[in-house]
């Protein structure tokens, strides 16, 4: 593992941890590759990843990487995708493309999930910010 790979996922990893305390609602958070395979993952061991198993959650994470890179197909014509939420009865889920990666947040079913959203943005803003500041 070269340095720079290290760094950033020790990057990665931080980031994981800073959406994860922004609210008591959130069970997963994962930060996926362009294969949808994990990178980074936090999640609560009474939460939806108890509930999901192993193989249905891995298809779970390659449909989000696989939305992600179909929602890049209309950015010329109306914009890159700032993030999406998807409500269930049990769950809400975010995702936001970062870079070559997609990070992917559960909760439990939110009142106001633009709000939540809202917040994730930021930190997602404020990391990549501090991200290119220790890079260049």
């Amino acid at each position: 593992m070269t340095t720079e790979t290290l760094e950033r996922n020790q990057s990665l990893d931080i980031l994981c941890k800073q959406v994860s305390s922004i609210d008591n609602h959130i069970e997963l958070v994962a930060i996926l590759n362009r294969k949808g395979r994990v990178v980074e993952m936090i999640a609560k061991d009474d939460g939806v990843n108890r509930d999901l198993p192993a193989q249905k959650r891995e298809m779970l994470f390659m449909e989000f990487v696989l939305q992600a890179s179909m929602n890049t197909e209309y950015d010329n014509e109306f914009g890159k995708v700032k993030g999406l939420i998807l409500q269930r009865e049990k769950i809400s889920a975010f995702s936001f493309q970062i870079y070559d990666h997609v990070l992917v947040v559960i909760t439990r079913p939110m009142f106001e999930p633009i709000v939540v959203q809202q917040r994730i943005t930021e930190i997602i803003f404020n990391h990549a910010k501090l991200e290119l500041t220790v890079n260049y």
